[in-house]
């Protein structure tokens, strides 16, 4: 039987202990981000060949990472409905669901609770208008062109566009 114990109480993200007795597992811990799931995307500019990654501040490592966009789910909207909203807010384009692609979901991390269902948009590059961010570490970002070759993606240290892009491949959304 698995036991379950809060070290922690905090509005957004709490820290779990896990005991399985039967099996001789004791305080496995892991993050629990309130059972919210999340969407992450990357464009693509089919024309150019290239993605649009977003450089951003995380205070984790304090540096800024370029990867992918993304937000966390919402009780009132789809998936795809958050995707569309972001790409606005974090990008600057103004997409249908048809440029929409979802490609799968993936487990954050072997020590969080949350999954995040990855998209890649298709965009035309030159209709890219003003980003509208919702919060400092969004205002703080950046976003940057990067050419489709494998030697720039062996260079990205967040794991989502690589996945989308893997993923996409997968389902012939993108070229091989």
């Amino acid at each position: 039987m698995r036991e379950v114990t809060e070290t922690t109480n905090n509005r957004f993200l709490n820290i779990k202990a896990v005991k399985y007795p039967e099996m001789h597992v004791g305080n496995y811990q892991f993050a629990e981000r309130l059972g919210k799931d999340s969407v992450a995307f990357i464009l693509w500019d089919n024309g150019s060949e290239q993605f649009l990654l977003n450089k951003e501040y995380k205070p984790p490592v304090d540096e800024f990472i370029l990867g992918a966009f993304g937000g966390s789910l919402d009780k009132d909207k789809n998936p795809e409905e958050i995707v569309i909203a972001e790409v606005k807010e974090e990008a600057g384009f103004v997409v249908t669901s048809e440029q929409v692609h979802y490609v799968g979901e993936v487990m954050v991390s072997t020590q969080m609770n949350q999954f995040c269902h990855l998209y890649l948009v298709e965009v035309d590059k030159e209709e890219q208008d003003e980003r509208e961010p919702e919060n400092a570490v969004e205002a703080m970002a950046t976003t940057e062109w990067v050419q489709w070759s494998l030697n720039n993606l062996s260079k990205l240290r967040d794991w989502k566009p690589l996945a989308i892009i893997y993923m996409a491949q997968g389902q012939n959304v993108l070229p091989s």
